[in-house]
């Protein structure tokens, strides 16, 4: 799949809207700065809902001066907590809930702000997912045996899974969890649309304990 692409599936979930004519290029742009940059271009006003998820989002490092994505970061961060969710259980109830928040999963929004708040979800996963394709993802013994296009892709359901489902089910938040959720296994799909088999085994091991 071509990462840069500015058309993007439409979602399978109901409640969102159409996207404005313009704002599927924004949503599939992957660098912080063109973003920034397109949102005025787009007439996003400082109060807009995207402007001010943006605003949350990227947030300025001075050493080195440097945009830094917090919501990238939530997707490298989420699968390990998940690894670990049996020895810390008070800990990942905590950081879910942490996550709900600052992804304003929990916000009372109306459908246009649902749909922008989706797509931005999506972008996370997307910008994340351009990773997975590197020389290192996913590679073994201490880095020397690297892996296959379609191990990286597996290895890539295994951790939007693990991010997403199984940090929801495994404390107990799945509806507060569900448009992230929708995001990531949507944008997953997009990646790859081969994977949908690994994400329901997936759900069926964790049903199987």
């Amino acid at each position: 799949m071509a990462m840069g692409a500015s058309k993007r599936s439409e979602p399978g979930i109901p409640g969102l809207v159409e996207l404005p004519e313009g704002w599927q290029a924004f949503y599939a742009e992957l660098d912080p700065k063109a973003r920034l940059e397109m949102l005025g271009d787009l007439g996003a006003g400082e109060g807009s809902l995207p402007a001010r998820l943006c605003r949350e989002r990227y947030q300025m490092r001075e050493r080195p001066l440097r945009l830094v994505d917090l919501w990238l970061w939530k997707c490298v961060y989420l699968p390990g907590l998940y690894r670990r969710r049996k020895f810390l259980r008070k800990s990942l109830t905590r950081e879910v809930e942490g996550t709900i928040a600052e992804l304003h999963l929990g916000d009372e929004l109306d459908p246009r702000g649902r749909t922008e708040l989706y797509w931005e979800l999506r972008n996370a996963v997307r910008r994340y997912l351009s990773t997975c394709n590197g020389a290192k993802y996913a590679s073994s013994f201490f880095g020397l045996r690297r892996a296959s296009p379609e191990e990286k892709h597996e290895r890539a359901a295994v951790d939007v899974w693990k991010m997403s489902r199984g940090i929801a089910r495994a404390a107990g938040r799945e509806r507060q969890m569900a448009l992230w959720c929708d995001a990531c296994k949507d944008e997953l799909l997009e990646f790859d649309p081969r994977l949908g088999d690994s994400l329901l085994a997936l759900d069926r091991d964790f049903a199987a304990g």
